[in-house]
């Protein structure tokens, strides 16, 4: 059974951090109605810092600030992003176990000791974080380098801590945003680019303690490190107190080799910096997570952009974002898809600046009716931003929203450590944070839109939903430059269908004979000269009725009808035909005369062996519980997918490709309740998604009652 390909609008709703108001705005006092005139720019004083090599290579970096008695500490390693490949997740357990144990303590212990001070502790796989009373800082001191330089990884903490990055990755897959946040990294990055690898619980699997351990001793070296201090702390007492627990370090002794410049640590494997370059983004791609039963989708569009900390187009970029959908309430995106169009509670996005390689995402969470109206109106924003100067009063808003943030950042001390810090690891200007105020005055509109040009990419991103494939997938075709939709797993990888093998020596052959005896057998089906059956279907409140005409040997005629409008009339007889729709009556062509050749049969599996189509039975998969036989025809005008209960025969689904005016989509058929008529059975629920989900269910069925021949006139 065919349809047209009717769309209509698809929403969801999915609640989403509430939006941040600038807090002028909140007065109810203020003219708004008027932007407040910008005053100029402060001069900001981030305070300095100072700073020393120990003699094995490690920065020391302290900021001091004596208005409590606290004092922080940070030993960080800068680390190239290596590729894990299939022992994907050894460097997140490698800083989970940071802490675990060392040569003199045990991982209670060290928590004991740290509770003892009043102290936090907490790792990560580049380093550590540690703070304390200054009273009590000496002593945790003494215990961060303990766990800097002699972890341990204890055997049963190790495998505690695979079992719960395991259970972990396992439930991944019942939270959409964050299966679009590894889908996104995979498809951004190519999984062959450290950033974009997946872990699974498949390679924690294939992980072990050995692994840990090698890169912990590979990576955590002194000639790449970093000690950040920061409160109440001189630089001659960090000075003393560095030279005495690092000084004199060198690291642990490495085991490598290397082969074709590769080099090889013993216990870990070739060490891969970097992986490769990531790829171009192409034309925009629709990718798709399928989440069957999901009420709403997540939208997340993204691309990787050669944005690094220094850039000089770095700030105006940030202001582009900002504006866009970078966190104020007044955002375009926020502004467009949640107060004019209601399709989410926010939709926001995302400039990440990156030494190496940087990504921008955007997007929202929606019900499934406007999933693909949300898509258009990302893209439509996206656009707007490369094609219009931004407002006066965008910029301005824009700008106070950054000025303010970064204000408030300056009163945690700790964000003058972390200042100081990616001075260094992102090769900033000295006066990079000093003049951040200075330079946020200076961006115009000009700055806004040339970074919207270079950064925003709506013809060339990737545009990933996470949600109901039977309800959101074939609207989206048309959104690909491509007009497909490609559909991935929960780790980034291309679908493929998952099914067991058949049994032994049976065939396709076998399988589709099974279910022309199960409907009745040969006989029975050769006794039918002619047929009607009437459907019907409600669609947004209306009757949809979807009539056919059967009449041997090779006459067929469709007729749907909403009230007493025509949707589509296809007819064919003795090889030739015709389709009408609302725009009008064209001549069948080739393909769709092969078509309706197979349609002409009213159970046209008896007669797919004369129709020429080639079968591979490619095993056994699970549709709603059931088990069925997935087998695939080749014919000459293309490839369709059926599938057929293994207890009854019956068939269940066919799943067939076709290019419609809003691009390639999927139609699905589901077939089920089938009722003996006339000696035959037939399906009284059938429900098809070509672009839209309609249920029939039938009205009328005739066997063999006389069908007037004039239905199949041609003239």
């Amino acid at each position: 059974m065919r349809t047209t390909n009717m769309t209509s609008p698809a929403t969801r709703a999915l609640a989403i951090a509430g939006a941040l108001l600038i807090p002028a705005l909140m007065n109810a006092q203020v003219d708004r109605s008027k932007a407040p005139a910008p005053g100029p720019a402060p001069a900001v004083n981030v305070g300095g810092h100072d700073t020393f090599l120990l003699p094995n290579g490690m920065r020391v970096i302290v900021v001091e600030n004596h208005k409590l008695p606290l004092v922080g500490v940070q030993v960080r390693f800068d680390i190239d992003p290596v590729l894990q490949g299939d022992k994907a997740g050894y460097q997140d357990l490698m800083g989970e176990l940071l802490a675990s144990g060392t040569v003199r303590r045990t991982k209670q212990r060290i928590d004991e000791q740290v509770d003892a001070l009043g102290a936090t502790l907490s790792t990560s796989n580049d380093g550590l974080y540690a703070s304390s009373l200054k009273k009590n800082f000496p002593k945790l001191m003494e215990l961060v380098q303990e766990v800097v330089k002699f972890a341990s990884f204890p055997d049963d903490e190790f495998q505690k801590a695979r079992t719960r990055m395991q259970s972990a990755v396992r439930t991944r897959v019942d939270d959409p945003d964050q299966i679009a946040d590894a889908v996104a990294r995979a498809l951004i990055y190519g999984k062959s680019h450290p950033y974009g690898e997946v872990v699974t619980e498949e390679s924690l699997a294939k992980v072990e303690r050995g692994h840990v351990i090698a890169y912990y001793q590979r990576f955590f070296r002194p000639e790449k490190g970093y000690i950040v201090f920061v409160g109440d702390i001189g630089r001659e007492e960090a000075r003393v107190m560095c030279e005495q627990y690092f000084g004199a370090w060198k690291g642990a002794e490495i085991a490598s080799t290397t082969e074709n410049g590769v080099e090889v640590v013993q216990g870990l494997g070739p060490i891969v910096v970097g992986g490769s370059v990531p790829r171009p983004d192409p034309e925009r791609l629709v990718c798709f997570v399928d989440r069957p039963g999901s009420a709403q989708s997540v939208i997340k569009f993204c691309s990787a952009v050669p944005l690094r900390p220094n850039a000089p187009d770095a700030m105006p970029a940030q202001v582009m974002n900002t504006i866009l959908g970078g966190g104020v309430f007044n955002a375009r995106l926020m502004q467009n898809l949640r107060e004019d169009k209601a399709y989410t509670y926010g939709a926001y996005s995302s400039l990440s600046p990156d030494r190496r390689i940087g990504s921008w995402t955007g997007g929202c969470s929606v019900r499934n009716a406007v999933t693909d109206s949300a898509v258009a109106q990302i893209i439509l924003e996206m656009k707007r931003m490369q094609e219009e100067p931004v407002t006066d009063a965008e910029l301005a808003l824009a700008k106070s929203y950054m000025a303010g943030s970064f204000a408030r950042s300056l009163e945690d001390p700790g964000t003058l450590a972390r200042f100081a810090l990616n001075t260094y690891l992102n090769e900033l200007k000295p006066d990079h944070y000093a003049t951040y105020l200075q330079r946020l005055d200076t961006i115009g509109t000009d700055a806004v839109q040339q970074a919207a040009m270079r950064y925003l990419r709506p013809d060339n991103c990737f545009v990933l939903v996470v949600g109901d494939k039977a309800e959101v997938a074939n609207k989206l075709a048309g959104y690909s430059l491509m007009n497909a939709v490609v559909f991935y797993d929960v780790d980034g990888d291309l679908y493929k269908e998952e099914f067991e093998p058949a049994p032994p020596g049976l065939t396709a052959k076998d399988v589709v004979e099974a279910h022309v005896r199960a409907i009745g057998g040969r006989s029975a089906i050769a006794a039918v000269k002619d047929m009607e059956r009437s459907y019907a279907a409600t669609v947004q409140g209306m009757e949809v009725v979807l009539t056919e005409h059967h009449k041997a040997p090779d006459s067929y005629a469709l007729d749907m009808r909403m009230g007493p409008m025509t949707l589509q009339k296809l007819v064919y007889a003795g090889g030739r035909g015709y389709r009408q729709d609302m725009e009008g009556r064209v001549e069948l062509n080739d393909i769709e005369l092969a078509d309706a050749r197979e349609s002409s049969h009213p159970f046209p599996e008896a007669h797919y062996a004369e129709l020429d189509y080639e079968m591979l039975l490619g095993g056994i998969v699970t549709i709603d519980g059931k088990r069925t036989y997935r087998v695939q025809f080749n014919k000459e005008n293309g490839v369709f997918t059926e599938y057929y209960d293994v207890e009854t025969g019956l068939k269940v689904r066919r799943s067939e490709p076709e290019e419609t005016a809003q691009g390639r989509i999927e139609v699905v058929t589901d077939y089920s309740d089938y009722r003996e008529v006339g000696g035959v059975k037939v399906p009284y629920a059938i429900r098809q998604n070509a672009g839209m989900d309609m249920r029939f269910t039938a009205t009328d069925i005739k066997v063999n009652q006389g069908v007037d021949a004039s239905l199949f006139r041609l003239d």
